[in-house]
C-alpha cells in the first residue's frame, strides 16, 4: 500500500510540474526540502544524503569491495584472464620479469608468516597484493597494500602451482638486494660464511640455505652459474630462509675481499683421498667459508685452485652424496663452536 502510494504521489509530482513548465524530477528520485533527494526502488522511496559516499555493493561492476581491512577494501576476482593474476603468474615463471619489477611470489599462510613475521620481514615490507582464498585469515605477521579474495583455481594460477592440493594465500613480496659486497652488509662480521659455486638446481640451494640458517651459519654467497635464490622451488626449499639469511652474488674476487677483510680460511668439499676430514679442518678454526659445488659440473677450476679440500668420512662404500645432503653434514660438522 504505501509502495503504491509513494508511486501515484510521483506521477501527480510529475503531472504538475509539466504543466507549470518545470523540469520534470526523473522517475527514479525526486528532490527533498529538507536536502538531498529520495530514491525509488521496490520498496519505495529512501532518502539519499548528498554529504555521504555512495556505498559499493558487492554485486557491482568492475573490481567487488567486500568487507574492509587493516589495507583498506578487499578486492574479489574470479577469472584467471585477470590482469594481476597474469602479473603473478609471470613472476613464478620469468627471472628476467622479476628482476625488472623488483618482486617476487610467495605462495603459502605458513611460509607468508614465517617470511614476514619471522626475521625477513624488515626485507620485504609490506606485501604489495595478497591473495587469499574465501575461508582463509590474513597470515600472522603479513601487512599487505591490496587485498583480493579469489577462489581456488585462480589462487593455484597465480601461485603457479597446478598441481598441489590446496593453496590458501599467495602474496607478492618485494625482492631484497642481493648483488655486490653491499647485500651482506646485515650480516655484521662473518665467521661462517656458506659460498655455493654453480649450484644449478634451485631445490637443493633452498635446502642449503634452509639448513645454514638453522645451524647458525652468518651469510650465504652466491658465486657465478648459480641459479635465482627466488625462483619458486628455491622459496618453497628454503622456507623463506632467503629472505632471513643474508646473501649476495659475489664474483670471485669479491668473495676473496670478504674472506680477507673478515679473516677467512677457505674450504671447498672434495671427496678425494687425499682431503682433511671437515670435523678436523674447523677445529681451531675462528672463520672460514665453505664453497660447495654442483652435482653435475662438480667445483670450478677457480674453487680447486683457491681452496683446501676437506671432505666427509664415508666409511661405506658409495662415492658420493647429494650435494643439500652433503652440504649439510658439511655445515653442521663446521658450524661455529664445532
Amino acid at each position: 500500500m504505501a509502495t503504491s502510494q509513494c508511486f501515484r504521489a510521483l506521477v501527480r509530482h510529475a503531472i504538475g510540474a509539466s504543466a507549470a513548465g518545470r523540469p520534470v524530477a526523473s522517475r527514479a528520485t525526486r528532490p527533498v526540502s529538507s536536502g538531498g533527494t529520495l530514491r525509488y526502488h521496490d520498496r519505495g522511496f529512501h532518502r539519499i544524503n548528498p554529504q555521504q559516499p555512495r556505498r559499493h555493493h558487492p554485486w557491482s561492476r568492475g573490481a567487488r569491495h567486500l568487507a574492509t581491512s587493516a589495507a583498506g577494501y578487499e578486492e574479489r576476482i574470479t577469472s584467471t584472464d585477470n590482469a594481476t593474476v597474469k602479473h603473478f603468474a609471470k613472476l613464478v615463471r620469468n627471472r628476467g620479469y622479476r628482476e625488472e619489477c623488483g618482486s617476487i611470489v610467495v605462495a603459502g599462510s605458513g611460509i607468508l608468516s614465517e617470511v614476514c613475521g619471522g626475521g625477513g620481514g624488515d626485507a620485504v615490507g609490506s606485501a604489495r597484493v595478497l591473495f587469499l582464498a574465501d575461508d582463509a585469515c590474513v597470515p600472522a605477521g603479513v601487512t599487505a597494500s591490496r587485498i583480493v579474495r579469489a577462489p581456488e583455481h585462480v589462487l593455484k594460477k597465480a601461485a603457479g602451482l597446478q598441481s598441489v592440493d590446496r593453496v590458501d594465500a599467495v602474496a607478492e613480496l618485494s625482492m631484497p638486494p642481493v648483488v655486490g659486497v653491499a647485500a651482506l652488509e646485515g650480516a655484521g662480521r662473518i665467521t661462517r660464511l656458506l659460498a655455493l659455486d654453480g649450484i644449478q638446481d634451485p631445490g637443493n640451494l633452498g635446502t642449503l640455505v634452509r639448513t645454514a640458517l638453522a645451524l647458525g651459519w652468518d651469510a650465504v654467497a652466491l658465486l657465478p652459474g648459480t641459479c635465482d635464490p627466488y625462483n619458486d622451488k628455491a622459496l618453497r626449499a628454503a622456507r623463506g630462509g632467503v629472505f632471513r639469511m643474508p646473501m649476495a652474488r659475489l664474483t670471485w674476487e669479491e668473495l676473496e675481499e670478504v674472506t680477507r677483510r673478515d679473516g677467512l680460511q677457505r674450504f671447498c668439499a672434495e671427496p678425494t683421498a687425499d682431503a682433511t676430514a671437515a670435523d678436523t679442518a674447523a677445529t681451531g678454526s675462528k672463520g672460514l667459508c665453505l664453497v660447495l659445488g654442483s652435482e653435475g659440473q662438480g667445483l670450478s677450476d677457480v674453487a680447486l685452485r683457491t681452496c683446501e679440500p676437506v671432505a666427509i668420512p664415508m666409511p661405506g662404500e658409495m662415492e658420493s652424496l647429494n650435494v643439500a645432503v652433503a652440504g649439510g653434514i658439511l655445515l653442521y660438522l663446521m658450524r661455529r663452536g664445532s
